[in-house]
C-alpha cells in the first residue's frame, strides 16, 4: 500500500511538472480543456496605439488548436486611413500544423487563406492560386517558440511563403506592464523579417514584425484563462 501511495504522489508531481512546462495555446473549449489567451496591443511608430492581437490556445493532447484575431485602426485626424480585421485558425498534431483559414478584411477589400497537411506537404489556397510548402510550414504568428524551428514562415493573411532564418538567442530584459521581465530575443531575417521576445515560460512577451513602412510593435497586455463551462474568463493582467 505504501508503495502504490508514493508511485501515486510521484505520479501527481510528474504531471504538474509536465503542465508547468508544456507551451500556451488557443483554440476554442474542448471538454473540461482551458483556454488561454494573449493579447497584445499594437504599436505603430508614428499614430502609436493602433490596435491588438490576440491569441487563444487550446491544447486537448491529441490536438491543439490556436484562434488568432486582429483589429487594427489607423486614424489621421478624425479620418480612418487603414482599417484591418483579421480571424485565423491553426489546428496542430503531433507538432504539425494540419490545417489553416484565415479570413482578412483591409480597407474594404477580403482576402480567404486556407491549407491542409497533404502527404509529407502543406498546400495553401490563396488568391493568387495553390501554392506548396513543407510539413514544417508554421505560420507567421509567434504563439510558441516552435517557430525558431521554421525555414519557412506562412503569411497568415496573404498566403504568401517566405524563407527564413533565425539567429542564436540572447538574455535581454523588457519591461512588460511596468515590470523588467527576463526574456530571450532572437531576430528573424531573410523573405520576412521578426524580432521576438520569449520569457522564461516561452511566450512571447514582445514581437516586431518589421518591414518596408517601418517597425510594427506588439507588447503582451493581458492574460487570461477560460475554464470549462465558466461564464467568464478569470482575467490576470500583467503588471
Amino acid at each position: 500500500m505504501r508503495r502504490r501511495a508514493c508511485a501515486a504522489l510521484r505520479a501527481l508531481s510528474l504531471a504538474a511538472v509536465g503542465c508547468a512546462i508544456l507551451p500556451a495555446t488557443t483554440a476554442g473549449v474542448h471538454g473540461d480543456v482551458p483556454e488561454k489567451v494573449y493579447t497584445y496591443s499594437v504599436q505603430h511608430p508614428t499614430h502609436g496605439d493602433i490596435g491588438t492581437y490576440r491569441n487563444s490556445i487550446v491544447d486537448s493532447g491529441a490536438q491543439l488548436v490556436v484562434r488568432n484575431e486582429i483589429r487594427v485602426q489607423v486614424k489621421v485626424l478624425v479620418v480612418v486611413v487603414h482599417e484591418e480585421a483579421s480571424d485565423s485558425r491553426e489546428t496542430w498534431r503531433r507538432g504539425r500544423l494540419v490545417s489553416f483559414s484565415g479570413v482578412t478584411q483591409e480597407n474594404g477589400k477580403k482576402t480567404a487563406v486556407t491549407g491542409e497537411a497533404e502527404g509529407s506537404k502543406f498546400v495553401v489556397e490563396t488568391p493568387q492560386g495553390p501554392k506548396e510548402a513543407p510539413a514544417s510550414v508554421y505560420p507567421s504568428n509567434p504563439w510558441s517558440t516552435a517557430i525558431l524551428k521554421a525555414k519557412i514562415l506562412l503569411g497568415t493573411k496573404s498566403g504568401n511563403l517566405y524563407r527564413v532564418h533565425t539567429g542564436a538567442g540572447e538574455p535581454r530584459d523588457v519591461v512588460v506592464g511596468g515590470k523588467t521581465v527576463p526574456t530571450e530575443y532572437f531576430k528573424v531575417d531573410g523573405d520576412a523579417r521578426y524580432e521576438l521576445w520569449f520569457d522564461e515560460r516561452g511566450i512571447a512577451v514582445k514581437f516586431t514584425e518589421i518591414d518596408k513602412n517601418g517597425v510594427i510593435t506588439f507588447n503582451l497586455v493581458e492574460e487570461s484563462v477560460q475554464p470549462a463551462n465558466a461564464s467568464a474568463a478569470t482575467s490576470a493582467p500583467r503588471g
